[in-house]
């Protein structure tokens, strides 16, 4: 059985799921999704009334890995935070049709796009018009549905000290412009193979 885009929208739209939610999508009784989390099936976490809870990214490795739902049917998703449109575009060429590329052209763009898309990659300038793109990062590694995201940090600044910075920040790769489109692309394929292998239980 596979399920459809509008429940995998209701599971994207969620940064944790409780055990109830996750058996309703998947059609089978409670007991059998706390059973998984039991066997180890199924990562959960526990909240301080006992109850478990599922993220977002567990649950959908769940449903592909009991085919509930197949690799192709959700796109990878990535965000550009640049003011500069030229970025969103040549990103947005560098992939098909099983990626969405969304834009934010500022911080709070930025913010309220990586809470509604649940990007698997950012794309972050550092020289915003209206907030240093490192905040930006720290708000979105602080908030629940930015916890699973890869972000990269594009920036004029190339020296040794200014990247071990901004990687200390919490961006996990960083470019430097002006950059070759290829390394472009060759970074944000890296991070998605992350993405991908994190989700299915893999290191």
């Amino acid at each position: 059985m596979k399920i459809d885009k509008d429940i995998l929208d209701k599971v994207s739209d969620k940064s944790m799921l409780s055990t109830g939610e996750l058996a309703s999508i998947c059609h089978v009784a409670k007991h059998t999704i706390i059973a998984a989390i039991e066997r180890g099936e199924l990562p959960a976490c526990r909240t301080p009334g006992g109850h478990n809870r599922i993220s977002r990214d567990d649950a959908i490795a769940f449903l592909r890995k009991y085919n509930f739902l197949s690799q192709e049917e959700e796109k990878k998703k990535i965000l550009v935070v640049d003011d500069e449109p030229f970025i969103f575009e040549i990103v947005n060429n560098l992939f098909d049709g099983d990626t969405v590329v969304h834009h934010a052209a500022n911080g709070y763009q930025a913010g309220k796009l990586a809470e509604r898309e649940r990007p698997d990659v950012i794309l972050l300038d550092i020289l915003l018009p209206d907030i240093d793109g490192r905040e930006v990062c720290r708000h979105i590694r602080e908030a629940a549905f930015g916890k699973g995201c890869r972000i990269i940090a594009v920036t004029a600044l190339q020296s040794p000290d200014d990247k071990e910075a901004i990687l200390n920040a919490g961006f996990d790769d960083y470019i430097a412009k002006p950059f070759r489109i290829s390394e472009l692309r060759e970074k944000i394929m890296n991070l998605l193979a992350m993405k991908v292998s994190c989700a299915h239980g893999k290191r």
